[in-house]
């Protein structure tokens, strides 16, 4: 994971996903563990080939302590997150 952090935003570039925003929440054996709401959260993350992502400089830091902690994130928030620390 040493190209991905907590935290991170990153953009899916393969898949039915393209183009979709995650925040990275961990890693597990090899795939990075992506969160988005809508469907995936962090009790059940998206697991995703690094290769099919691609990193940017943009973090959601108000999202890192809920994600540490295991708090599962409603839709709502994390999208006003990921606008607000994003850029």
């Amino acid at each position: 994971m040493d190209e991905f952090s907590l935290g991170q935003i990153v953009i899916s570039r393969k898949g039915k996903d393209t183009g979709d925003e995650y925040v990275v929440s961990g890693v597990d054996g090899g795939r990075i563990l992506l969160i988005r709401p809508e469907r995936f959260n962090v009790s059940r993350p998206k697991r995703k080939n690094p290769k099919h992502l691609q990193a940017t400089s943009r973090y959601a830091e108000g999202l890192t302590e809920r994600i540490k902690a295991g708090t599962n994130i409603d839709a709502g928030y994390f999208h006003r997150s990921v606008t607000e620390y994003g850029k």
